[in-house]
């Protein structure tokens, strides 16, 4: 159930990437595309986690789930946290190349 969730993280990612690709060949809406593409990551990455929060949330209450059930939900939330986290550090990383840059 929660091999899906990284399954949709990652089709998420192929799909939008695709379009982007589409998008990004025209005119306009190149940034929308990545911009969608964007939010779109960051919401399955919330997602997962909170996916995981529930389960964790469930397990302690003595409900219905396996500790590697809860144990891959946290490995998934915790990968997308990874994601998004070294997606946000080579943005600044080019952000900060461009200042550097002398015109």
């Amino acid at each position: 159930m929660m091999v899906q969730g990284v399954s949709a993280l990652t089709g998420a990612v192929g799909t939008q990437a695709g379009s982007s690709a589409v998008s990004s060949a025209s005119s306009t809406g190149s940034t929308d595309g990545f911009l969608t593409w964007l939010g779109q990551a960051l919401q399955s990455a919330s997602d997962l986690s909170g996916q995981a929060d529930a389960l964790a949330a469930t397990y302690a209450a003595g409900g219905p789930v396996t500790v590697d059930q809860l144990m891959i939900a946290e490995q998934q939330a915790s990968l997308a946290l990874s994601l998004v986290v070294q997606t946000r550090d080579r943005a600044v990383s080019a952000y900060q190349t461009l200042m550097n840059m002398q015109l």
